[in-house]
């Protein structure tokens, strides 16, 4: 189970989740997913991936902050 501060791995490395699990649910209130927020370092691997819908932070510099489903993330 992931909690708030949880090191998790994501396809973009190693970061901490930033808050339980929730929903995303579409405009019929069905739940099309079950994501996590989670904060990595800004470095090579991420940096690209700044400018991806699922990035919250494009402007981040250290750390920033992205949205994965819970079915891409491992403890």
């Amino acid at each position: 189970m992931i909690t708030t501060n949880s090191t998790v791995k994501t396809p973009l490395g190693e970061g901490i989740a930033q808050a339980p699990a929730f929903s995303i649910r579409d405009g019929h209130d069905n739940d099309v997913a079950t994501a996590v927020l989670v904060r990595l370092p800004i470095n090579d691997a991420t940096r690209p991936h700044l400018n991806k819908s699922n990035c919250l932070t494009p402007h981040a510099t250290l750390s920033g902050l992205w949205v994965f489903q819970v079915k891409e993330l491992a403890l």
